[in-house]
């Protein structure tokens, strides 16, 4: 909670008369998601600006806007005027940080981010009120927005950070000031726009610096770039994984009925599992993170693994849901990235079903020069598979490397993924495919980046007629 003499001064704007008496919960910088008693920061984005929606925020009940300019339609005392009002926000968001006594929790990593958030929400919020960030929003809006609902009851805080470029995550660090730092995994997320996997670690264990001298370190022990973030750690490390050298250890069981997951967790003296119906693929290793991070803060194991029992998984992200005749819906539409599609295929293998296993994989962004060499590397990871439909701009180079690794059944539906329009008619003719080739007892695992729009298939995969007449 905030006044507005706090975004005031932020702002660097004298304060004006009756400022404290005007207190805010939050705030947000899309006029959609403003509710009574909020703040809203008016930010020019890439296709719209928010000064165009200072009326619409105050219609939602916005009690103020932050904003580089007025709108002269709205009540000018409830306006805070900023030079540059992202920088705004980043000081008023740190100012909350400041007089909070939570302990921070940064998370940041190439793959895993959110679903280990949400672990840590849960595990935490057993021992104590937490805050955690919403949805994704890990970046240079969305964490100044999560510091924002800071209240004086939250014990814990689990901020993530996202990261498209070195210095990225010790900016939001400087004003975040994370008391413990958990990295999920190293891997070729944004690689286009790292330019390799070295700029990658290198950027993410800037949080492990951002740390206090005795701040937990909490890695991955089954992940290679392990040694090399342990060294930039300035306190204790603890490691989880699913192999013996991890000090929290994992492993997942996949469940037929209801689909989900069994994960097994072992932490000192301690063994415990935990049913997580709905999901699959490194639900182990966010659990195991979680245990992990709990374990440094002197949280009882088992409060903790009591408190995973209410974790619920962000939507898109490995969802199961069972089909008609035994088969399976695999929706991992969220996001994709070379190590993610692996996983995301390897749980298409391990699933037990009485059909076929059929893969439709769209295009992964954001990889530059490496981005047909990773396609290539998809598609023979996808020759497991009974049949693969491949949409996008690259999806010739999945189809190519399936083919060469031995997959015949392969169909292609091209994109231009610079044109929203090619991209809508392409998703359109996949969910038709979809329609007509899944038969009752498929299981189907639907995987591209977020841009793809590939979140609308998992309707056509539950509308297959084959599936009805099943």
């Amino acid at each position: 909670m905030f006044t507005l003499a706090d975004v005031a001064i932020a702002a660097e704007q004298p304060v004006p008369g009756g400022a404290e008496d005007l207190v805010m919960t939050a705030a947000h910088f899309d006029s959609r998601r403003i509710q009574p008693g909020m703040l809203f920061v008016a930010l020019p984005g890439a296709r719209v600006d928010g000064h165009d929606f200072i009326g619409s925020a105050f219609a939602h009940g916005a009690a103020a806007v932050l904003c580089a300019r007025h709108d002269p339609d709205q009540p000018i005392e409830r306006q805070v005027i900023a030079a540059a009002p992202q920088a705004a926000f980043e000081r008023l968001a740190g100012r909350l940080r400041s007089r909070s006594s939570a302990t921070f929790v940064g998370v940041t990593g190439s793959n895993g981010k959110t679903t280990t958030k949400e672990a840590l929400a849960a595990a935490l919020g057993a021992a104590g009120s937490t805050l955690a960030t919403d949805r994704s929003e890990n970046a240079e809006v969305g964490v100044p927005a999560t510091l924002s609902r800071l209240a004086p009851t939250h014990r814990y805080a689990v901020v993530e950070i996202g990261a498209q470029v070195v210095g990225e995550i010790a900016r939001y660090c400087g004003y975040a000031k994370p008391d413990v730092g958990v990295i999920t995994s190293i891997a070729g997320a944004h690689l286009g726009l790292f330019g390799s996997i070295e700029a990658v670690a290198t950027a993410k264990g800037k949080l492990f610096e951002a740390l206090p001298e005795n701040g937990p370190a909490i890695v991955n022990a089954d992940d290679p770039w392990t040694e090399a973030l342990r060294r930039r750690a300035r306190g204790p490390v603890v490691s989880f994984g699913r192999s013996d050298a991890a000090d929290v250890r994992v492993g997942g069981e996949l469940l037929a009925d209801p689909p989900g997951t069994r994960v097994r967790i072992t932490a000192g003296s301690f063994t415990g599992s935990v049913d997580v119906p709905g999901t699959a693929g490194a639900i182990d290793l966010a659990f195991g993170a979680a245990i992990a991070t709990t374990q440094a803060l002197g949280v009882d194991p088992a409060t903790a693994c009591h408190g995973l029992r209410d974790f619920r998984p962000a939507p898109h992200r490995l969802r199961l849901q069972a089909l008609p005749g035994g088969g399976l819906l695999l929706d991992d539409t969220y996001n994709a990235n070379a190590s993610s599609m692996k996983v995301a295929l390897d749980t298409l293998r391990a699933v037990s079903i009485p059909g076929r296993r059929i893969a439709v994989l769209g295009d992964m962004f954001e990889l530059g020069d490496f981005a047909p060499a990773a396609h290539q590397q998809v598609g023979r990871d996808a020759a497991g598979a009974d049949r693969l439909l491949c949409v996008g701009a690259l999806a010739a180079e999945i189809a190519s490397g399936a083919r060469v690794a031995g997959l015949q059944a392969v169909d292609l539906i091209p994109a231009d993924t610079e044109d929203s329009a090619s991209i809508a008619g392409a998703v359109d003719a996949a969910a038709a495919w979809l329609r007509q080739e899944l038969a009752a007892g498929d299981a189907v695992l639907l995987k591209a980046s977020n841009g793809m729009g590939f979140a609308r298939l998992a309707d056509a995969a539950t509308e297959a007629p084959q599936l009805s007449a099943g």
